[in-house]
């Protein structure tokens, strides 16, 4: 006896256009408004949330979710909101393991690079690992992720409507991703898959380069009056052209006058 698949199918279509359509809404919504009547959390959402260098890595695994099956996408998803869970509650033992590598306080504990190596090589390396490699590529995405949104909280200590916005940010662009890809399940999505794969990866390994190597660009001659400041040890001696995203070159968030200053942005 045959099933008709049409109705669900038709179900399906809507879900997915509606899922778009109102995160598209929301944004276009937001950016219209005037500066001054945003918010602390719609200013950060336009300013810092949509910024390329943070949602790249998100949109490269909604490709990797829509390219796997329904179980190894399921599961991925999974670890990637555990990750978000236990990026938020152990962010300061993370950084403070992070801290080590060089350049890493003034490059946002180079969440960026992490992130897009780990999903550019779940695209990159093919159908075969991918299975087994978005599995933990999820993971160490919603870890850094979540660490991400911190660092770039406008709030001093951080207030929960700008972290909740962030992860449901990230969210909208999986799952509109996901739903788009898996609406149409072209041929050619294996190697555009590959292609963006090889882009993160270059992308991550240029850029953690780039930290990594911050102190060793600073000029010889430099003026000593130009050194790094206690909340920026390297950025600020970096050279300028250095830094290819901006907003993941910046110091910490200074603490307000008469405030003790924490080791590390809660």
């Amino acid at each position: 006896m045959a099933i008709d698949l049409s109705h669900n199918r038709s179900g399906l279509g809507w879900l997915r256009h509606l899922w778009v359509l109102a995160g598209l809404t929301a944004l276009i919504v937001l950016a219209v408004v005037p500066p001054a009547d945003r918010g602390e959390t719609g200013a950060w959402l336009i300013r810092d949330a949509v910024a390329i260098e943070r949602l790249f890595p998100l949109f490269g695994f909604g490709i990797a979710l829509a390219l796997v099956g329904r179980r190894a996408a399921l599961i991925a998803a999974l670890l990637w909101a555990i990750g978000i869970a236990l990026g938020f509650t152990f962010r300061i033992e993370l950084m403070a393991a992070l801290q080590q590598l060089p350049g890493a306080i003034t490059h946002h504990f180079l969440t960026m690079p992490i992130s897009a190596i780990a999903i550019g090589a779940t695209l990159a390396l093919g159908r075969w690992s991918r299975p087994a490699l978005i599995v933990p590529a999820g993971f160490v995405l919603g870890v850094m992720y979540a660490l991400s949104v911190k660092l770039s909280d406008p709030s001093y200590g951080g207030k929960p409507w700008v972290f909740l916005a962030g992860v449901g940010l990230g969210v909208w662009l999986i799952g509109a991703v996901y739903l788009v890809l898996r609406s149409w399940q072209a041929h050619w999505f294996e190697i555009a898959g590959r292609i963006v794969g090889s882009w993160l990866i270059a992308i991550g390994l240029l850029y953690g380069g780039v930290a990594l190597m911050g102190g060793k660009l600073k000029p010889k001659n430099a003026d000593p009056s130009t050194d790094a400041s206690e909340n920026a040890p390297a950025a600020d001696a970096a050279v300028p052209e250095a830094d290819a995203f901006p907003s993941f070159g910046a110091p910490p968030p200074a603490t307000p006058p008469g405030s003790k200053k924490p080791d590390f942005q809660p």
